[in-house]
């Protein structure tokens, strides 16, 4: 088993952890116990903060990562590559307080259309952006050595568990609006903290500087590459964002709310995405550098087909449970169904395309990634500047969707082009047409009892059947051997 399999799965069961005390959180706590406004509040700090952020590391976690294999030496503690981790930053954080405190009442006027929340809680923008940042950087580091698990636990699980207790604690008004902003924030601060102290544990803290080790030459690469990758960083982070932040200013905080509960369910299709993602980067970082275009097409392949297996059985079981999520949440989020299906929609395209913004990202032709990205964002802008005023969250979701359509069809081309690799097969067929019919099938039988007893036993049919028809089709070796071990391990458990 392969670095890239075992730590995605690793990553994948930490990844469903954290999904499952995410809806927890989304579904049952956020908006139960506070107010649309307040909720609202919070997606848009964390996406005006996610965007920031991706500027104020001046494309210095980009650059962990592709030069790793470069700067690697542990006897000579990584030639410094910590140092410049931790203080590159820095700048980047100072000209943001700049601009901040410059455009500050420009930024409460465009996010308080229906509410004054953002005007009383804005300045806590400047923690946050700060533990993110730092989070992404210091992430990068150990991605690079080759270690994904430690990023994964604190952000897809530890971090949720703190949000948890806050809203348990605030639901019993141990805690005021106000502190629960000051916690919200402090979780986002704890994260960076815990991962330095984990590379210390690791004996990987080399904060020493070694300009020796940094040649004119490799200074130019470095600006060049980090110049690009923060470009395109920044505009791929805008174009996650772009319909949350224009929903703020258009719509106003209570239907971002209802917007981020749908986006959330159903962005919960790209968990193996985003497994895979956290390891993939540093492996063909590597492959590139040493020619080995063959071993990066294996996985180009493999990640998509497997992506998608994942994927669509996430979509069939959350479309086959709608109607039970929609009766959980309160009247106000029901109006939701379609987003919930244009989202997911446009993470399966997303996951189709395997891993092409990693192939182009780190590969010579990383420029393309710039490119292709602000020509998404011109796209994402213009559909829902076009589609929010007609049809609201709806045509936030559709504008999501046809802009990653676009988007990976272009990085798609440009990677056949450049390597004469492709990611997709026929195979892909029949996973859609299986997912079709399951859904189909659903929709026509009632509900069963009660809503738990009836997303339980959909659910569990619903993954027997389509695992099933997975592995007697051979979609994917993968796929067929987990199956085989689990198979042998409920055998072995009953002897």
């Amino acid at each position: 088993m392969g670095i890239i399999e075992k730590q995605s799965i690793r990553n994948l069961v930490l990844t469903y952890l954290g999904v499952g005390l995410g809806f927890i959180s989304t579904l049952y706590l956020f908006p139960f116990i506070l107010t649309t406004e307040e909720y609202g509040l919070t997606r848009i700090l964390l996406s005006i903060a996610f965007i920031t952020s991706e500027f104020t590391h001046l494309g210095i976690k980009n650059i962990a990562i592709k030069f790793f294999p470069e700067f690697e030496n542990y006897e000579n503690k990584h030639n410094g590559l910590l140092f410049l981790l931790l203080a590159i930053p820095l700048l980047g954080y100072l000209l943001f307080l700049i601009f901040f405190f410059l455009f500050d009442d420009w930024l409460i006027a465009k996010y308080s259309v229906d509410s004054s929340l953002f005007g009383e809680f804005h300045l806590f923008l400047l923690p946050l952006v700060f533990g993110i940042l730092y989070f992404d950087v210091i992430n990068s580091y150990v991605r690079a050595n080759k270690d994904s698990i430690p990023g994964t636990f604190v952000n897809e699980v530890l971090l949720r568990i703190l949000l948890i207790a806050l809203l348990i604690l605030m639901n019993f008004d141990v805690i005021d609006f106000e502190v629960f902003i000051i916690g919200f924030v402090l979780c986002y601060l704890i994260q960076p903290t815990i991962l330095l102290l984990y590379v210390a544990s690791k004996k990987l803290f080399f904060i020493k500087p070694n300009f020796k080790f940094l040649s004119k030459e490799l200074i130019k690469r470095l600006s060049g590459y980090g110049f690009y990758v923060l470009l395109g960083g920044i505009s791929h982070l805008i174009v996650n964002n772009i319909d949350i932040l224009m929903l703020g200013s258009i719509s106003g905080l209570t239907d971002t709310a209802i917007y981020t509960i749908a986006f959330y369910i159903g962005s919960v299709i790209v968990v193996p995405q985003k497994s895979i993602g956290k390891i993939a980067p540093s492996i063909i970082s590597t492959h590139i550098f040493n020619s080995n275009i063959s071993e990066v097409e294996r996985i180009y392949k493999s990640s998509s087909i497997n992506q998608l297996i994942l994927g669509f059985l996430l979509f069939t079981g959350i479309v086959s449970n709608i109607h039970n999520i929609f009766e959980i949440l309160p009247q106000e989020y029901r109006g939701a169904f379609w987003v919930i299906i244009y989202i997911g929609i446009s993470k399966l395209i997303d996951m189709a395309g395997g891993v092409n913004g990693t192939i182009i990202m780190n590969s010579p032709y990383y420029r393309f990634n710039l490119v292709a990205t602000l020509f998404l964002i011109i796209i994402s802008i213009l559909l829902n500047l076009l589609l929010i005023p007609k049809y609201g969250i709806t045509g936030a979701a559709i504008a999501t969707m046809i802009s990653l359509l676009l988007y990976n069809v272009a990085k798609g081309l440009y990677v056949y082009i450049k390597y004469r690799i492709q990611p997709l097969s026929t195979k892909i067929i029949p996973i859609v047409v299986v997912s079709i019919l399951l859904i189909s099938i659903s929709f026509q039988i009632n509900t069963i009892v009660g809503t738990y007893i009836d997303i339980t036993v959909r659910s569990i049919l619903i993954f027997i059947l389509y695992s099933l028809i997975m592995v007697f089709f051979k979609i994917s070796p993968e796929v067929e051997s987990y199956w085989s071990k689990a198979l042998k391990l409920v055998q072995w458990k009953k002897i």
